[in-house]
C-alpha cells in the first residue's frame, strides 16, 4: 500500500505476562463509614479523571458504594480472578448496557439470510500449535476505546481485518471504525450492529480506509468517503466458525484472530481486572458485546485459556485484555463466545 502508517505495538501489550495498568486499590478501612466511602468515591473520580458535579455525585454515590463493596468481596474469595474499580464504577447496570451494549442477536438474525458467508476453511487443519499469541507476531494493534457508543461490532470487525491484513501482507495499519459506524447502513452505528454485516460492507465498498483519513469520534455521523484507493484495505470474504465448538475456534485462532459475540453487562465482566475469567463468573444475561480472540494457551495454575482483546481502553482488564477459560462445560463457551465466531478472508 502506498501510504500506510505502521503501528508499533507496545511491548507491554505483546508480552504474555499480563500486567494491570496503574490500579486503584481498595482497603478495608475504605468501607468503615459513609464518610470514608465518599472519600473513596472522590479518590476514584480523581484517579480516573472523571468530573461529576456535587449533585450528580450524590445521585451516583449509592451505585458506586454497591459496586465497590461487590469488587472488594469478590477479590477476597481466594481466586486468581481479581476485579477493579475501573472507569465504569459509578454506572448502574442499565446505564452501562445502554451506553456500551449492542443488540448483537437482533442484528445477527436481521441479516442472517442476506450474507455471503463462506464455509470453514480450517475444518481439516492439522498440527495446531498448543499456544499462540498474535500480539507477539505483530498482528494486533494497540488497544482502542469505543467510548460512549455501542460500536463494539465495528471495532471487532475492524480489528479482525487489521490482523488478517498484517498476516497476509506484513503491514500492520490502523483502520477506520468510524467509516463502518457511519457508512454501514445495514447496522445502526452507536445503537448496535454485527461484525458479519460489517464484513459485507467492506466487501461491497472497496474495503475500508485508514484511521487517519476517518478518525473515530464516539458518535454517529454522515458517511463521507475519504482517501484514495491505495489507502484502503480490502477483504475477499468472511466465514463463520462452526457453532458451539471451541475446538473449531481453536483451529481458526491458530491461523488468525477471530471476532466473537459475548454477554458482557454483568459486574464480573465489567469490572474485570486480572486472572482467569471462568464460567462461574457473571457475564450477563444477553449477547450484547463483541470482542476479538487474539490467541490461546495454557496456564499451570488456571488451565486452558483464550486471550480476549476488548475495546474499553487500557484501564479495563490487563491493559485492555482478558484471560478467559477455554474448554467450558457449556458448549457455548464462557459468556457465549463460541455461539457464532467469525473471521474475514483475505487471499
Amino acid at each position: 500500500m502506498a501510504v500506510m502508517k505502521f503501528l508499533i505495538v507496545p511491548l507491554v501489550l505483546i508480552a504474555f505476562t499480563f500486567h494491570l495498568c496503574e490500579s486503584f486499590e481498595l482497603e478495608r478501612k475504605d468501607f468503615e463509614s459513609e464518610k470514608s466511602l465518599m472519600q473513596l468515591y472522590k479518590r476514584w473520580s480523581s484517579h480516573h479523571r472523571i468530573s461529576r458535579n456535587a449533585n450528580e455525585m450524590h445521585k451516583r454515590f449509592k451505585v458506586f458504594k454497591d459496586n465497590a463493596k461487590y469488587v472488594f468481596k469478590k477479590n477476597h474469595m481466594g481466586r486468581s480472578l481479581k476485579l477493579q474499580l475501573n472507569q465504569f464504577a459509578d454506572m448502574s447496570d442499565d446505564e452501562f448496557s445502554s451506553i456500551h451494549g449492542s443488540n448483537i442477536t437482533y442484528y445477527k438474525n436481521l441479516h442472517a439470510k442476506n450474507g455471503r458467508v463462506g464455509g470453514f476453511m480450517y475444518e481439516h487443519a492439522n498440527d495446531i500449535p498448543s499456544s499462540i499469541d498474535w500480539r507477539k507476531k505483530g498482528a494486533v494493534n494497540a488497544i482502542k476505546n469505543q467510548g460512549r457508543c455501542g460500536s463494539c461490532w465495528a471495532f471487532a470487525a475492524v480489528a479482525a481485518v487489521e490482523s488478517i491484513h498484517q498476516i497476509k501482507t506484513n503491514e500492520l495499519v490502523s483502520l477506520s471504525e468510524q467509516e463502518v459506524v457511519d457508512c454501514d447502513y445495514r447496522d445502526s452505528g452507536c445503537l448496535g450492529g454485527f461484525y458479519n454485516s460489517a464484513f459485507e460492507f467492506m466487501m461491497e465498498n472497496g474495503g475500508i480506509t485508514v484511521e487517519d483519513n476517518y478518525p473515530y469520534y464516539e458518535g454517529d455521523g454522515y458517511c463521507r468517503r475519504r482517501g484514495g484507493y491505495n489507502e484502503r484495505v480490502t477483504i475477499d470474504g468472511y466465514e463463520n466458525v462452526p457453532r458451539n465448538n471451541e475446538h473449531a475456534l481453536m483451529k481458526a485462532v491458530a491461523h488468525q484472530p477471530v471476532a466473537v459475540a459475548i454477554a458482557s453487562s454483568g459486574s464480573d465482566f465489567r469490572f474485570y481486572g486480572q486472572g482467569m475469567f471462568t464460567e462461574q463468573d457473571f457475564c450477563g444475561y444477553n449477547i450484547d458485546h463483541t470482542v476479538v480472540v487474539v490467541g490461546y494457551g495454557t496456564d499451570e495454575e488456571d488451565g486452558d485459556y483464550w486471550i480476549i482483546r476488548n475495546q474499553y481502553g487500557t484501564q479495563w482488564g490487563m491493559n485492555g485484555y482478558m484471560k478467559m477459560q477455554r474448554g467450558a462445560r457449556n458448549p457455548q463457551g464462557v459468556c457465549g463466545m463460541a455461539i457464532q465466531p467469525a473471521y474475514p478472508v483475505k487471499h
